[in-house]
């Protein structure tokens, strides 16, 4: 089942972006996280309650963390993936209120930003190995 399968059905369910980024990726990858784990990431949903960075990005960067926050190339990997997301968005920005302008509606808030960031996360993790 691919990734963006998985947070979205997170997503819908109630969780906010970054949950549903980071228990998706939980269950795909055996990230060894509990559900309770998640809850770190809770406060970054919706940019963090003030469209600052977006839940999305916040989620999937807290996966890179737990599975490659130990190679030397860590932090230019992230901001490889930053990019990567934005232009995948198509919003060459990584805050909430820019990229709700784009993706964000009422019926189904912000499920596409959510798609589109676990299948970027997905290709870009496919990419590490």
């Amino acid at each position: 089942m691919k990734l963006s399968d998985v947070a979205k059905k997170h997503y819908n369910s109630g969780k906010n972006c970054a949950e549903a980024i980071l228990l998706a990726s939980k269950e795909k990858y055996n990230l060894g996280l509990t559900c309770e784990d998640t809850e770190l990431v809770v406060g970054f949903g919706g940019g963090m309650g003030c469209g600052s960075v977006c839940g999305t990005l916040a989620g999937a960067i807290a996966v890179l963390g737990k599975m490659y926050s130990k190679r030397e190339d860590f932090r230019p990997l992230c901001a490889k993936f930053v990019k990567e997301f934005e232009v995948a968005l198509g919003c060459n920005s990584h805050d909430c209120r820019d990229i709700a302008k784009k993706h964000k509606n009422e019926e189904t808030k912000c499920v596409n930003a959510v798609i589109i960031g676990a299948d970027t996360l997905e290709k870009f993790i496919n990419e590490q190995k």
